[in-house]
């Protein structure tokens, strides 16, 4: 039996309209160690990334207003380093290359399970930790 690979805590900046996944996400990931901010639209979410301190972004593809790739590309001009998952009920192989273009980490189809959110914030916080 492979050990468990302890988790980075991270502070992680959580963008998406829809209430209840919010507070799913927000909840899962305070569990795991991470400190959590969460914002409804874009308009919020980027003046959070501004102010800066975040390691992980996790945005909705669906926002009001500016939408969650519009929310990736300048997110990557303040914050280069930071990673980003993208997260979507409606996906398309044109968002996904879309994203990947623009650097997202993962893209991950809602609903989504638990686990597999966790396994990828982890992955990505990893792969930030060793830029």
């Amino acid at each position: 039996m492979t050990p468990a690979v302890p988790r980075i805590p991270g502070r992680i900046l959580v963008i998406d309209d829809d209430r209840s996944a919010r507070l799913l996400l927000e909840r899962v990931l305070v569990r795991a160690g991470h400190q959590v901010t969460l914002v409804d639209n874009a308009e919020q979410g980027l003046q959070a990334i501004t102010k800066g301190g975040f390691d992980l972004l996790i945005t909705d593809k669906n926002l009001p207003g500016t939408d969650g790739l519009e929310v990736l590309r300048q997110a990557r001009e303040k914050q280069p380093k930071m990673q980003a998952i993208m997260v979507t009920g409606f996906p398309t192989h044109e968002t996904h290359t879309h994203a990947r273009e623009l650097g997202v980490f993962g893209y991950v189809t809602k609903p989504f399970g638990v686990h597999d959110i966790l396994d990828i914030c982890d992955a990505a916080l990893r792969a930030g930790a060793a830029l």
